[in-house]
């Protein structure tokens, strides 16, 4: 009885997190499209070595 409560609450945060514009598609993208020559991983724009083998970009 005392937990009934939580589940309306729950629903209510979720829309509007929602409609806020914070929607976890952001959180799932990658943060760039750009990958290492060598081993293949995901690097940002910036870098100019792999973090992972250290080939230059």
């Amino acid at each position: 009885m005392f937990l009934m409560w939580i589940i309306p609450l729950l629903l209510i945060i979720l829309v509007v997190y929602a409609i806020s514009g914070n929607g976890l598609v952001h959180a799932f993208k990658p943060i760039s499209n750009r990958a290492c020559p060598q081993c293949g991983r995901a690097a940002q724009n910036d870098w100019k070595n792999c973090p992972h083998c250290g080939q230059i970009l």
